[in-house]
């Protein structure tokens, strides 16, 4: 995408939205954007409410402005009520959200929550084994592969400091991995084409229903609202069982290697609901992180995405032990 030819007159804010309510925290992270090429410093004025009688001045913060437009920051804030305004030259916006109270403690007594079934979520027999291992034995264009676009509908997912949602970004991705697949010689099925929600649950229902050999859901990454997101911003693939792992672990050295310089912290065991399916190895791979500047401009070049998608492509091979 053209950068340059996207024009802002006026100052918009992403995070926090008007009205969010935010959890527990001392301080947020702040995106937005005015226009690419932008020359005068983009400033913070934190919440009135932090003023108190010993320190009636907030001092402003100085956002930081990409190339692009977009502007971040790390602001404190207090629990309840939040009014802040953004001024960049003669512009100015306030925005007013809301940050939660602390939590009581837990009790104690309480009995620890019961792990998940996936067997019991996926209406399916514990004695369902239908593609535990690599398909291995089968030419490539009798291999399906089901590519899953995260989130959708009213989830949109995280947010960019331009306003543009995870969701259609997660789209584009998957739209480029399917056209890699397909180039490579496979059978694709995608979770959804459109902006469309199906169900969490129902993604890997329909992966075990069309009896696919894999299952790739592709998101793209967000800080906790307290956390720093240039601090933070890497390339990761989660799994929940050992054949979504091995999966996985083979796709994502090569994401990586086309991320470069962006921090690889490898493959994982995170318990995700799409990842849980014990009969279809799933692996979810978090790309880079759109909250961020640099992310947000690099997700949307199209010459970045059929890397990454070729990348995947690569590491699905590795994984057949092509």
């Amino acid at each position: 995408m053209n950068f340059a030819a996207v024009v802002f007159a006026t100052l918009s804010v992403a995070f926090p939205a008007e009205k969010q309510k935010l959890p527990c925290v001392e301080r947020t992270y702040v995106i937005g954007a005015v226009e690419a090429g932008f020359k005068e410093p983009v400033v913070l004025h934190p919440p009135a409410e932090l003023a108190a009688p010993e320190s009636p001045v907030v001092p402003p913060v100085t956002a930081e402005v990409h190339r692009t437009g977009a502007f971040i920051a790390m602001m404190p804030v207090v629990h309840g009520t939040n009014t802040f305004t953004v001024t960049a030259g003669d512009m100015s916006l306030e925005r007013k959200f809301l940050v939660s109270f602390p939590d009581p403690p837990p009790d104690p007594n309480a009995p620890p929550p019961k792990p998940r079934d996936p067997y019991a979520d996926l209406g399916i027999s514990t004695n369902a084994t239908f593609a535990p291992k690599p398909p291995r034995d089968r030419p490539r264009g009798e291999i399906t592969v089901m590519l899953d676009a995260g989130h959708g509908g009213s989830d949109t997912g995280a947010i960019s400091p331009h306003g543009w949602k995870e969701k259609e970004v997660n789209l584009l991705q998957v739209l480029a991995l399917d056209e890699a697949f397909r180039a490579a010689g496979f059978k694709t099925i995608l979770t959804r084409s459109d902006d469309s929600f199906p169900a969490l649950y129902d993604r890997p229902k329909l992966a075990i229903s069309k009896k696919v050999d894999a299952f790739i859901s592709i998101h793209h990454n967000a800080t906790f609202a307290s956390t720093d997101p240039r601090l933070s911003r890497h390339t990761v693939a989660y799994a929940s069982n050992t054949n979504g792992f091995e999966l996985a672990a083979a796709i994502q050295p090569y994401v990586a290697s086309v991320m470069a310089p962006v921090k690889n912290i490898g493959a994982q065991m995170r318990s995700y609901a799409v990842c849980r399916n014990p009969v279809i190895p799933s692996t979810l791979l978090e790309i880079d992180f759109i909250n961020l500047p640099d992310g947000e401009a690099d997700t949307w070049e199209p010459e970045r995405r059929k890397k990454v998608a070729d990348a995947i492509v690569l590491g699905f091979l590795d994984w057949l032990g092509r």
